[in-house]
């Protein structure tokens, strides 16, 4: 059964859904080319703490991703149930 409000809900929906998809290739990016390999010119002490920071900062920016990746692929799943409500 079409609903009066569904057709602005879904354009919201697949709105959300955009920026969402936009988001998530914008962190991926980060991901990918901000955070830098683990380095071979520290020793010792430093070179512990500077690949925990490395390791720290790709998890943090990992979870972003995977929460974001989530956010969509519900926003999607939602875009999906509210079209099969149309027709």
């Amino acid at each position: 059964m079409t609903l009066p409000t569904d057709a602005a809900l879904l354009a919201l929906l697949e709105e959300q859904y955009r920026r969402l998809d936009q988001l998530a290739a914008r962190l991926e990016t980060a991901r990918h080319t901000m955070i830098p390999p683990p380095a071979n010119f520290w020793i010792g002490h430093a070179r512990l703490a500077y690949d925990s920071l490395i390791d720290a900062m790709g998890g943090l920016v990992l979870a972003g991703v995977a929460a974001v990746s989530s956010a969509r692929d519900r926003t999607g799943r939602a875009i999906t149930e509210v079209n099969s409500r149309v027709g």
